[in-house]
């Protein structure tokens, strides 16, 4: 070390004297490895916060969308038993109307239930399945044509009304008809324990 370096410590020293010295050190050594570290670490914990923020919110709109496609699976499910409830009622009253038709035909009734049809069609025709909703129409229509066919000698055109009358009930039967009982249970293996034992037979 050169007399001028030990000079300018020796000036350090009686500077700020021994204390000073030891501060300086203690900060130096904080610096040097405490100081990287805790930086390091408060790097890692405000990394993990804001994952864990992330992943909150992400969490957060996943419930939100669970909650809206809940929400509309209910409504949705709400209307279709509505709908079916109404449906039934569409029908049975169609069906109700074919019979005044068939029981009309030929008569000074028919023109009345004619309208009676026509009203009914305006009010509750959407809430018959697309077959029946065809074959009545074409049933009333066609019981409203059929004295002129006749009255004309359409043979053909009578005979074809007729048919369209008859498809009208089978059609409207057929859209709401129930499960056979015996659809209902498995006739393939019938319940052994209703068997009886070789031993309760012998008896």
């Amino acid at each position: 070390m050169s007399p001028e370096e030990i000079q300018s410590v020796l000036n350090f020293l009686l500077r700020y004297g021994f204390e000073g010295v030891i501060a300086g050190l203690v900060v130096f050594l904080l610096v040097k490895y405490f100081l990287p570290g805790y930086l390091s670490q408060k790097g890692k914990n405000l990394a993990t916060k804001e994952d864990i923020s992330e992943i909150t919110k992400e969490i957060e709109e996943v419930k939100s969308t669970y909650s809206q496609i809940m929400e509309t699976f209910k409504a949705q499910h709400q209307l279709r038993l509505a709908a079916v409830e109404k449906r039934l009622q569409a029908h049975q009253e169609a069906f109700c109307l074919w019979r005044k038709i068939n029981g009309a035909l030929g008569t000074e009734h028919l023109p009345g239930i004619i309208r009676e049809c026509d009203e009914w069609w305006g009010n509750n025709s959407l809430y018959l399945e697309a077959e029946p909703r065809r074959a009545f129409l074409e049933a009333w229509v066609s019981a409203k044509d059929l004295k002129w066919y006749q009255e004309n000698s359409e043979a053909s055109l009578v005979s074809k009304c007729y048919q369209q009358i008859n498809y009208a009930g089978e059609a409207i039967t057929k859209a709401v008809e129930l499960p056979r009982l015996n659809e209902l249970i498995d006739t393939k293996e019938p319940n052994k324990s209703m068997q009886p034992t070789a031993k309760a037979s012998a008896d």
